[in-house]
């Protein structure tokens, strides 16, 4: 089962438009479907629902940020201006953050082990999901339901 952590992490296109226009990047959905689409934004749809992760849209809007069109426009900068020193040991976990994200940047996933993120991810949506609109099934009953749909909607080989 992912933790709450991980699910905190997987976002839909709607939920990323208003994170974005947060991050002072305006992206409406209609953008980032055309760029999950066309797989500059990694995401997965899953029963008619875009999914992707604060990650994937944070380097969306990087990539985007480097573009010479200057795209996505930053809004006016907020009203206050939070401002702080570094010291030797901020700026020496700071290094240690910024390599271990390129080390994790540069590991790949087997097709096998992504296929299965992405179903975890997917069966934990659908729990809480439905937990958010009263459903009573517990996590191991949900489970259950989502896998015998999985094996229902499997074509037979033959």
């Amino acid at each position: 089962m992912l933790t709450h952590q991980a699910l905190h992490e997987v976002i839909t296109l709607s939920e990323a438009s208003e994170l974005a226009a947060r991050w002072r990047h305006p992206i409406d959905r209609g953008n980032l479907l055309r760029y999950a689409q066309s797989g500059r934004l990694t995401a997965r749809k899953s029963k008619g629902t875009w999914l992707t992760t604060r990650h994937a849209l944070r380097r969306l809007i990087e990539e985007l940020e480097e573009e010479p069109r200057g795209r996505p426009r930053i809004i006016s900068p907020p009203s206050a201006v939070i401002a702080f020193n570094t010291d030797d040991e901020l700026n020496d976990i700071l290094v240690q953050v910024r390599r271990l994200q390129a080390e994790l940047q540069d590991q790949s996933l087997s097709p096998e082990q992504e296929s299965t993120l992405w179903d975890e991810l997917t069966a934990e949506a659908v729990y809480y999901t439905n937990r958010i609109e009263g459903n009573r099934l517990t996590w191991e009953e949900a489970r259950q339901v989502i896998e015998e749909a999985r094996r229902h909607a499997q074509p037979v080989e033959g």
